[in-house]
């Protein structure tokens, strides 16, 4: 399954939908592959992909200009297991076409904004598109023996119980809770090639390696790809961010932190330093959303990191034929 283009089948599947909604045949116009037109006469412009900007090719506009028509502004979002179907008015995209970005060689580019329910256009805020259904994708698997490796790797058992932990390794107790969870995991950019205490790299354990594309403003990429852990969920939204301060400057995990706080994530400082967490945050600009950093000592993370341990020694014990 291809989890990055609009393929065929992709586009097979969503004209389908389109005609059970209308209760009418869509045709192709022409040689394009996103102009068509249903029994009824009504037009369809259709695009489709993970990322937020689209193009046009001048003899599509061209094509489309010929119909004097109100038709339907499509646009699909495709993600690893589903496909959003979103629709809006083409008569107020046409009307509106001159505010499109236009490339050197002629061709017209525009930019999808989500929104809860629907995306708008960032060149024409006034056309909104309204998220009419989604399509699952078929033959997306978990991948079961990654999930195996992963609790192979959590119940390694360290010979020195002294040990003391690095900021790495707690990088790692991180990477596999979250992966064990089920959350695609993402370690900050510099210290993927770093060593960890489970005979891994972070770049290893983790299971991106780069931050997912189309789920995280241009703005806020920049920052988020520096924060120590992050786990996503399957369609690649982040959903918690760790910043492990083990010697480091909690202020500085604290900023990294505020400058995603916007994308509506789970932050966590995890450190020894409960008291000058205490005074940072309430400090400007951290005191406006204070009650949205959470604190966890190291007692805490492994606490949680023993617990998860325990249970898959227990699911496997379970699922086995008893010889675990």
């Amino acid at each position: 399954m291809n989890i990055g283009k609009f393929t065929k089948e992709d586009r097979v599947l969503i004209i389908s939908e389109l005609e059970k909604i209308q209760k009418s045949t869509l045709s192709r116009i022409g040689r394009s592959r996103k102009l068509f037109i249903d029994e009824k006469g009504m037009l369809y412009f259709i695009f489709g992909g993970k990322n937020d900007w689209h193009g046009i090719r001048p003899s599509s506009m061209k094509e489309l200009l010929k119909y004097d028509k109100e038709g339907a502004f499509v646009v699909v979002k495709k993600y690893r297991t589903k496909l959003d179907l979103c629709v809006g008015s083409l008569s107020t995209f046409l009307s509106n076409r001159k505010s499109l970005v236009k490339t050197a060689k002629g061709d017209f580019q525009f930019h999808t904004v989500l929104t809860e329910d629907g995306m708008y256009l960032k060149e024409i805020p006034e056309l909104y598109l309204n998220k009419v259904t989604e399509i699952p994708l078929k033959g997306f698997k978990s991948d079961i023996n990654r999930l195996e490796n992963i609790a192979k790797i959590i119940n390694i058992e360290i010979s020195n119980r002294d040990v003391k932990f690095t900021h790495y390794d707690l990088q790692a107790k991180l990477v596999l809770i979250g992966s064990y969870l089920g959350f695609r995991t993402y370690v900050a950019e510099p210290d993927k090639g770093k060593e960890t205490i489970f005979g891994k790299t972070l770049g290893e354990l983790c299971s991106e390696s780069n931050v997912p594309e189309g789920s995280i403003p241009a703005l806020s990429k920049d920052t988020i790809k520096y924060v120590d852990v992050i786990w996503f969920d399957e369609e690649g939204y982040p959903t918690h961010a760790f910043e492990v301060e083990h010697t480091t400057d909690i202020t500085k995990g604290l900023l990294r932190l505020y400058q995603i706080h916007k994308l509506k994530i789970k932050m966590f400082i995890i450190s020894e330093q409960k008291d000058k967490f205490d005074r940072e945050i309430q400090k400007s600009p951290f005191v406006k959303i204070k009650e949205e950093f959470l604190f966890k000592n190291y007692d805490e993370l492994d606490e949680f990191f023993e617990s998860v341990k325990s249970f898959t020694k227990i699911q496997q014990k379970f699922l086995s034929n008893g010889e675990y």
